[in-house]
């Protein structure tokens, strides 16, 4: 089980079980919501995720073209998980929300999408698949 909460600690998530994947994206979307170069998520099954809190959401359309959910604390503003027409049952946890920063060193990215909007100076995760777009 992991846990992890937004910054003010108003929402909370807990992960029964482990991602069925681990990607880091490079895309347009994940860079914005995540404030930084990239983001690292955990992709967990919908019904392994337990939500205490009541997060904001806002629908837009992502890389893909299709519909993407973004849930995120609306007091403090940090984006916790989103849900994308993509890939359907599926959450997109960001792994920066959660608690235990050892899980997140022991569970490396299996792969890296949207490489082609990677900054130079950072490096291919060793091991991890390597796509120019999405999956």
């Amino acid at each position: 089980m992991h846990t992890g909460q937004c910054h003010c600690g108003a929402v909370k998530i807990e992960i029964r079980g482990e991602p069925a994947a681990i990607g880091q994206c490079f895309c347009r979307d994940c860079r914005r919501t995540s404030g930084s170069t990239n983001a690292l998520n955990w992709f967990v099954p919908a019904e392994q995720l337990k939500l205490e809190g009541n997060p904001k959401t806002y629908a837009m359309k992502g890389g893909s073209g299709q519909l993407v959910t973004n849930y995120f604390c609306a007091n403090c503003g940090v984006t916790l998980y989103r849900e994308g027409e993509v890939m359907p049952g599926t959450l997109f946890v960001k792994a920066g929300v959660l608690d235990d920063i050892q899980a997140v060193n022991q569970l490396r990215p299996h792969g890296e999408i949207f490489v082609r909007a990677r900054p130079d100076w950072v490096t291919p995760v060793a091991g991890a698949s390597q796509k120019q777009e999405m999956l």
